[in-house]
Formats: C-alpha cells, sequence, structure tokens
C-alpha cells in the first residue's frame, strides 16, 4: 500500500468516524485495531473501493463505528438511569407506584441491553469483513451479508485462523456468563417490557427481643435465568462486564491485524 493510501485509511477512521468516547472504553486497542485492518482493504478513495458492488469496505468501517456507537448508548442509557432514580420522589423511593418513571427506567434498561448485545454483533460482523480481506475463500457469507452471525463468524475464524487468540475468545464468548445475561436480557427485551421493580422484604423477632429485617429489590424479569437487583448500579454492573469483554476482544484483534498486515512493495 503506498504511503498516500496508508494515510487515507488513517484517516478515514480518525476524523471521519470520530465521537467523544466514554473513559472507560478501550479507545487505543480499538482504533489501533481499526487503523491495521484497513490496511487490507481497498483504499478508500480508490475507484476500485469506490465501485465495490459489495461494499466490503464500507461494511467494515461502519461496523467499527457501529461498536463505539452502540458503547457509548450503553454509557448514556447507565448515566440516564442513575439520574432518573436519583430525582424520584420520596414515594417512589419507599416503593410508591409511578408509571411514568416506570417506563422512563424501563426505556433506558432496554436500550441498554439492545445496544449491550449489539456492540457484540458489530464487533463480529466487522471482523467477519476483515476475515474475508485476508482469507476471502472462508469468508464468503460478505454477498449475503444478512447471514452473518456471532456464530458464523467465530465458525469461519476456527477454520481460517484456529490458533490465534481472536478466534478463542470468539468462540468463548456464548459460554462467558456475564456475556450470557446480556444475551438472555436482550432477547426478551426485544419482544415484551424489560421488567419492573419488584420488592420482597420480610422482618424476624428473635426470642431475645431483637428484629431482623431482609428486603430485596429486582428489576423482575420473568424468564431471565438469574437476577437483576435493582439500584442505581443496575446497568453499571453490566457496562462494566460488556467493557471487560469488549477490552479482551479489542485487544487480541489488534494483536491479529497487527500480524496480517499486506506485503510492502517492492520499490
Amino acid at each position: 500500500m503506498r504511503k498516500e493510501d496508508r494515510k487515507s485509511t488513517e484517516e478515514g477512521l480518525d476524523q471521519d468516524m470520530d465521537i467523544a468516547m466514554p473513559a472507560s472504553f478501550p479507545e487505543t486497542d480499538f482504533r489501533a485495531f481499526g487503523v491495521a485492518a484497513s490496511n487490507c482493504f481497498l483504499p478508500l478513495m480508490s475507484e476500485e473501493n469506490l465501485f465495490d458492488p459489495q461494499e466490503k469496505r464500507r461494511h467494515f468501517d461502519w461496523s467499527w463505528q457501529a461498536v463505539r456507537y452502540r458503547y457509548r448508548s450503553c454509557a448514556e442509557c447507565r448515566d440516564e438511569f442513575k439520574v432518573l432514580l436519583d430525582n424520584a420522589s420520596e414515594m417512589c423511593r419507599a416503593g410508591g407506584g409511578d408509571e411514568e418513571l416506570t417506563y422512563q427506567l424501563e426505556r433506558c434498561v432496554y436500550i441498554f441491553f439492545m445496544s449491550g448485545l449489539s456492540v457484540f454483533d458489530s464487533f463480529a460482523f466487522c471482523l467477519y469483513f476483515y476475515g474475508h480481506a485476508i482469507q476471502p475463500g472462508a469468508f464468503q457469507d460478505v454477498a449475503d451479508p444478512r447471514k452473518i452471525t456471532r456464530k458464523g463468524t467465530a465458525k469461519a475464524f476456527r477454520a481460517a485462523f484456529p490458533q490465534a487468540k481472536i478466534t478463542e475468545l470468539l468462540a468463548a464468548l456464548p459460554d462467558d456468563v456475564r456475556f450470557s445475561i446480556i444475551d438472555t436480557v436482550r432477547t426478551l427485551v426485544g419482544h415484551r417490557i424489560s421488567g419492573r421493580r419488584s420488592m420482597r422484604g420480610s422482618s424476624t423477632t428473635h426470642a431475645d427481643g431483637t428484629h431482623t429485617h431482609w428486603r430485596e429489590e429486582t428489576w423482575h424479569l420473568p424468564g431471565a435465568a438469574g437476577k437483576l437487583m435493582f439500584d442505581e448500579e443496575l446497568l453499571q454492573r453490566h457496562l462494566d462486564d460488556i467493557t471487560t469483554l469488549l477490552a479482551s476482544l479489542a485487544s487480541a484483534a489488534r494483536e491479529f491485524a497487527g500480524s496480517h498486515q499486506p506485503a510492502k512493495a517492492n520499490p
């Protein structure tokens, strides 16, 4: 790739696609992956790229950016959720009903988990097009992007790059408990409202006259295997999980892209 073409590649990600990201996002590794992987595509302004009927470069760039968009949406929903609870009335804090507040909280939960799963779906989509740029024969669904899934991307990487760290992480993702919660909740909220605040409590009087009180608040989500504990940190806990998983994937993707660069042309 010529120096001017590589400069065009880097500018495509660093300038045209720049947005402010939360400090917790693994920006360094993720951006380095994007720039390194872009070197394997046709130059941004080349005639071959501009008239590519499959728009492979655009699919890669836009799914790379989608990871950032969806993560930022998660962080913004986390912040909005906290503000809603901070500003709730005393009656609501004590457990009183407020359907308007419930709607606003549910909206945050819905967008958070839809976006949270999309972080990983978009990353897999991005990796699929990158895999095709390196080894086209193993990634043939670029002809019909609707067929590209996380599972399909993991399968293709396992066939093409079985020893790569990114392949290992993609294959292990569905079995990770942190990811499974995000995946399960997203499936449920995609078909009905995400849930409602639920309170349970009890009080026990002991022989010596003392009392023990127990109280649990959850965001009741029928069909979910675990509980979503209801407090200001409800979404923060799952954002932490998304961040940890994404950071590992971004680091592995950066390492992989760094070792799969196009050969330099002879002078």
